[in-house]
């Protein structure tokens, strides 16, 4: 019994250290705020079709980050910085970087299990060309 109970004490407190840091999440909120709301349409438009992003990337990752942080990601730009602005490894739950490997493999065809470092990625556009250049990699074969 006494084993049960400590296996219950140790995997909640294991379950605190992998979940999402609320706080940091409502901070970043307050950081991202003031900014205006872009449809997943917009936000295409306004940046990511002039850098010739697939429209199909950019709406997977308007949606899916948003999954993974629980921040708006239409009030996210390609500046913002993955960790310093967005503290995406304190919102996102641990596995995110696992989450988004397995839906881009479901949405595209494409496992990116062997390419996909998030720590080698500074800005939200840096992830959106990255993901985008793993689709035309494999596009152009």
């Amino acid at each position: 019994m006494w084993r049960r109970l400590k296996n219950f004490v140790f995997s909640f407190k294991t379950y605190g250290e992998l979940s999402p840091d609320v706080r940091v999440r409502q901070r970043v909120g307050r950081f991202l705020r003031d900014r205006p709301v872009l449809s997943a349409d917009e936000w295409f438009e306004a940046f990511w079709q002039p850098r010739n992003i697939s429209k199909s990337v950019a709406d997977f990752v308007y949606t899916h980050m948003q999954s993974y942080s629980g921040l708006d990601f239409a009030k996210v730009k390609p500046t913002d910085q993955l960790d310093k602005d967005l503290s995406l490894t304190l919102v996102c739950w641990f596995d995110w970087e696992l989450s988004l490997c397995e839906d881009f493999l479901n949405c595209f065809g494409v496992n990116l299990c062997d390419r996909f470092d998030a720590h080698t990625l500074n800005t939200v556009e840096d992830l959106v060309v990255f993901l985008n250049r793993q689709l035309l990699s494999v596009s152009s074969s």
